[in-house]
């Protein structure tokens, strides 16, 4: 008799390892990071109206010193969110405990920038930085999804990949839509 699994998805599991590393690393572990996130992280004015979200992996390295090194965006979204994320990390300088072991220097950080209201993955990002709809109608994962789908039926790959790199945008953890690319991909050749 196997023990019941504790965990219940990839999401769920990716996210209780990060909790346990941040809890390990970061002083006053995972929950005062996310503090500091919701206190000091806004969705950037300069992006309202152009209903700009998703997740951005942000890959770091603490060494065993506390000093963050090897900053990268994964799943880019725009220059005023990376931003924001850059002056939140700088915020945690100072904040991160010595360790013995090199196997607890290596992050990666789902943060998810997103528009209240509009549907969207809301399942993989570990921190949320979410922003008031003003009155502007964005489109969520459905429609996205709905024209990919649609323009790859067509055999119109160029169009069908517009809407598939919004979806990656959206959820770069989900397998189908790199599927989806590859068949774009390989319509447009």
């Amino acid at each position: 008799m196997l023990p019941a699994q504790e965990i219940n998805s990839v999401s769920e599991s990716r996210k209780k390892n990060i909790m346990k590393q941040m809890d390990y690393r970061f002083k006053g572990g995972y929950y005062t990071f996310e503090k500091i996130f919701n206190n000091n992280v806004t969705y950037p004015e300069v992006l309202e109206g152009s209903c700009i979200m998703g997740i951005v992996i942000v890959s770091f390295e603490v060494d065993c010193n506390g000093k963050l090194t090897d900053f990268a965006f994964k799943n880019p979204i725009h220059s005023s969110i990376h931003e924001e994320i850059a002056e939140f990390f700088d915020l945690t300088i100072g904040q991160w405990n010595e360790c013995k072991d090199e196997k607890y220097t290596r992050f990666e950080i789902p943060i998810q920038f997103r528009i209240k209201d509009v549907t969207t993955n809301t399942t993989d990002a570990i921190l949320v930085c979410e922003k008031e709809s003003l009155g502007y109608v964005c489109k969520g994962d459905d429609y996205y999804y709905q024209k990919a789908t649609k323009f790859l039926e067509k055999e119109k790959g160029k169009k069908a990949m517009l809407h598939i790199d919004m979806l990656i945008k959206h959820d770069p953890y989900n397998p189908e839509y790199y599927d989806m690319k590859k068949v774009a991909i390989s319509l447009m050749k």
